[in-house]
């Protein structure tokens, strides 16, 4: 029998941990729980995770949860990232690790459909960019590069699916992640059959779609006898849920994301079709789509700076001292190459206008305002004109000055969400609205947290315009 003040788990499977939050109804949170696994690297380009370490991993979190917490909750939703695939047997059997999104080992084939009119009526049909990053392009590596592998596969699994196989004896692949696969017709909620042709591989050897409130049980013998039998939401993509939990739910809002790289992010009531830029349109649901766009450097770039130079060496009182613009110092940020907006794997980082003038300040300077011009790249292609706010989270916000610059460069209200684990939290409120304790994730809204404003200098923001012009330019002349 359940008593004391009901409660909701929020569990989201990250690249590098699983998270589990419990929250209350009214967002109070009474447990917070991790548990890390590495990533493998078994060939330049690839990026796998085994899929045992990555279930022991949320049986890690729930036995967490389970001993701070004296009762059961009234339902768990899941959260995961994007862009994964495990070839498996009939049976679900890992036949090959867990292929990340930050696995590049189908470049060729990306490079070669993204450009041609095949290419761009599956970007229209499915949302999902052109890249190495999706599921479609690494089931045609696996198809050219693994034929006997591809041959005996008889499922294709996210690692949500698999996870959700092994811990309910079932699984649903949830409409959002399935979104982000290249293999789902986004508008008509089905898997798209161009898209399977592509690919190689036949409807049935998918999960079954689900919207994110499906509910499966939670039944395996591993699990604390605390929650088995527990309602298991399919949930949503981590993307997807990091909006949600930031409850930026409205078009006129934006959310900014910069840790290691970075993202733009909008809820949406229609996808934003870009087939130049490749806007993604994935769905949080059945009525919204998370539209935008993510960038492969972020804060890896200021990290890179700060081991090239010395932390010690890099004073962000000293850049803040600099006018916008560093004194002529453009840094364009694809030391990785780079996703949206150019998506070009072998573009590299450059800094311009060096001058013998030109000191630490300058280069920590122009970094911070390269990866935000890099991110409003990507801004002018969404549609920019309606955006009243944007909600900033990441690492980034520990830095005045960056938020600033980037509050400069868009021109818009930077505010900074002070939500604790938004992707987790989204996921607690996807099992919220499958219990039926909300309706609508708008009665959610005063929930919302109000950290910093940051306004925009419109002295600064006319200079970045003139900066940023400089730097679309020498894209070009790339």
């Amino acid at each position: 029998m359940k008593t004391g003040t009901p409660f909701y788990i929020g569990i989201d499977i990250g690249t590098t941990s699983t998270k589990g939050i419990a929250l209350t109804r009214d967002g109070q949170t009474l447990a917070l729980e991790r548990a890390s696994y590495p990533t493998l690297n078994p060939q330049p380009g690839f990026q796998e995770q085994e899929p045992e370490a990555l279930f022991l991993a949320v049986l890690e979190v729930l036995d967490k949860l389970a001993r701070q917490l004296e009762r059961p909750p009234e339902a768990i939703g899941l959260s995961c990232a994007m862009h994964s695939l495990i070839a498996a047997d009939e049976a679900g059997k890992p036949l090959t690790n867990a292929l990340l999104w930050s696995d590049r080992r189908s470049e060729r084939q990306a490079q070669k459909l993204r450009g041609t009119a095949e290419g761009k009526a599956l970007y229209r049909s499915c949302g999902t960019p052109i890249h190495a990053m999706s599921p479609l392009c690494k089931l045609r590596w696996l198809q050219e590069e693994q034929p006997e592998v591809f041959r005996l596969s008889a499922r294709f699994l996210s690692i949500k699916d698999y996870l959700l196989l092994r811990l309910c004896g079932e699984c649903r692949a949830d409409i959002s992640l399935a979104s982000a696969s290249g293999l789902m017709d986004i508008l008509n909620l089905r898997w798209h059959p161009p898209a399977l042709a592509y690919a190689g591989i036949r409807e049935e050897q998918l999960p079954a779609l689900a919207g994110p409130e499906f509910i499966l049980r939670l039944n395996h013998d591993k699990a604390p006898p605390l929650f088995r039998g527990a309602p298991l939401a399919v949930g949503a993509s981590d993307g997807c849920l990091a909006n949600l939990g930031a409850l930026a739910l409205s078009p006129d809002e934006l959310v900014l994301t910069i840790g290691t790289s970075g993202a733009l992010r909008a809820s949406r009531p229609a996808p934003v079709i870009d087939e130049d830029k490749q806007i993604f349109n994935y769905r949080l649901d059945e009525q919204l789509f998370i539209c935008g766009g993510a960038i492969n450097n972020g804060g890896i770039a200021y990290q890179w700076l700060s081991e090239l130079l010395g932390a010690e060496r890099l004073s962000e009182a000293a850049a803040m001292a600099l006018p916008p613009g560093a004194d002529g110092l453009l840094f364009h940020p694809y030391l990785l190459g780079e996703r949206a907006p150019i998506w070009a794997a072998s573009a590299s980082g450059a800094f311009t206008g060096l001058r013998r003038h030109h000191g630490p300040a300058h280069f920590h300077r122009a970094v911070l305002e390269g990866v935000a011009f890099s991110l409003y790249h990507i801004f002018e292609g969404m549609s920019p004109s309606g955006v009243r706010e944007i909600i900033a989270n990441g690492g980034f916000t520990h830095s005045p000055l960056w938020v600033q610059i980037v509050a400069d460069v868009f021109g818009r209200p930077i505010r900074i969400d002070e939500q604790e684990e938004a992707t987790a939290c989204g996921a607690a409120f996807v099992a919220m609205k499958a219990d039926g304790v909300i309706k609508d994730y708008r009665e959610l809204l005063g929930l919302k947290s109000s950290g910093r404003i940051f306004e925009p200098n419109p002295a600064c923001r006319e200079r970045y315009q003139e900066g940023f012009k400089r730097y679309v330019e020498l894209i070009g002349s790339w």
